[in-house]
Parts: structure tokens; sequence; C-alpha cells
């Protein structure tokens, strides 16, 4: 029994280890957030008028190939090279 509770201990000890030396104190703020936002929405919103005209096989695949995180990620790439 005291060998269970040795090795509980050591267990619990592994995972409260304090945070090492560098650690992050600051981020900076995004830039072009309205802009970019906007240029989302406008994207996200001719997608769906794009869809309204698919059926169910088409608009499964248009989700597949191209996922709207992908294309969000993308646009906020480009306004951020345009700065």
């Amino acid at each position: 029994m005291t060998l269970l509770t040795k090795g509980m201990g050591a267990i619990i000890k592994g995972i409260f280890k304090p945070k090492p030396s560098p650690v992050i104190s600051s981020v900076k703020p995004g830039t072009n957030l309205a802009r970019k936002r906007k240029v989302q929405d406008n994207v996200v919103s001719d997608k769906d008028k794009a869809m309204k005209n698919l059926d169910a096989e088409g608009k499964v695949g248009v989700r597949t190939t191209v996922p709207l995180k992908k294309t969000n990620k993308e646009v906020s790439d480009i306004l951020d090279k345009k700065k």
C-alpha cells in the first residue's frame, strides 16, 4: 500500500510542476480586424448564395474541398500583406 501512495505522490507532483521561467508576458493586438471581418463576411455570404443552387452532394463537395476556416485564413493573410 505504501508503494501505491508513493507512486501517486510522484504522479501528482509531476502534474503540478511550476511553469518554466520564460512565460509569455504580452501579446500584440491584431491589425485590420474590422476590415478582415467585413471581407470574410462577404466571402461567407457569397459562398452561401452559390450553395443555394447546389444539391446535397454538391454542397458536401464544396464544404470538403474549400473549407471555410482555410478560406478565412487565406483572406486574412492577403489583407496582412497589403498593409
